[in-house]
């Protein structure tokens, strides 16, 4: 399929789709306060490799409490390194996060690089000082383990208002790019198509964003209705 063709198809769809779920927008919009976190920067780091991969990882190690409250960053600074190590990887596999050793050593490797920075707070400041969006994602990046994706959806999590035309191309918006037939070399060139996309229904990145990852299946059914006419 060209790129005109999946676009106007997926346009069809979502600009419907944005009606019907607007309330549900709406909310996701308002619950985005987590910028208000002194913490954040450190809990968002946690939440995007419990994620990685696969989003229920979550509630193993961010949504479960008495696995959560081990990764905190205050609990971690209190361990010495070898106790903080053993403690990482234990609850990264109890968690059944996937690939947990891996992002055991992504938690490492960031818990010294925000140490580095000052902690959350300093590492928070920083981050808010960066100017607009670009300068913020090249900040983000260079957190061990955080890449495009988790560079914008950091952001976009709490709804910032520098990401609102961002994407942050995971495995669902990549399915449906694959049942468009469409491919793309680089993840800006992917990230423009949805960008145009959210443009001709009226939506902004953000928004585009949310309503394929919570409705992914609901927008792959109604493309294989509009094919099948």
């Amino acid at each position: 399929m060209d790129t005109t063709a999946g676009r106007n198809k997926l346009v069809t769809v979502v600009r419907t789709l944005a009606v019907e779920q607007r309330a549900e927008l709406e909310r996701l919009k308002q619950e985005a306060s987590g910028l208000a976190r002194p913490d954040f920067i450190w809990h968002y780091l946690i939440q995007s490799f419990s994620t990685m991969g696969r989003a229920s990882g979550w509630y193993g190690l961010v949504g479960n409490q008495d696995n959560y409250r081990h990764v905190t960053y205050p609990v971690l600074a209190a361990l010495s390194p070898e106790a903080r190590k053993q403690q990482v990887h234990q609850i990264c596999r109890v968690a059944r996060i996937r690939m947990p050793d891996r992002k055991a050593n992504f938690i490492l490797a960031c818990f010294d690089y925000v140490q580095q920075l000052g902690g959350p707070e300093n590492a928070k400041s920083l981050l808010l000082a960066e100017c607009g969006r670009d300068a913020k994602i090249r900040f983000l990046r260079t957190f061990p383990g955080i890449g495009p994706k988790y560079a914008r959806n950091i952001m976009m999590d709490v709804y910032h208002e520098d990401f609102r035309d961002s994407i942050a191309l995971d495995v669902r918006i990549l399915a449906i790019s694959e049942k468009l037939g469409l491919s793309f070399p680089t993840y800006a060139a992917h990230e423009e198509f949805y960008l145009g996309v959210a443009c001709e229904a009226g939506l902004n990145g953000w928004e585009l964003d949310r309503l394929l990852f919570n409705f992914r299946l609901v927008v792959e059914e109604r493309l294989g209705k509009i094919e099948r006419q």
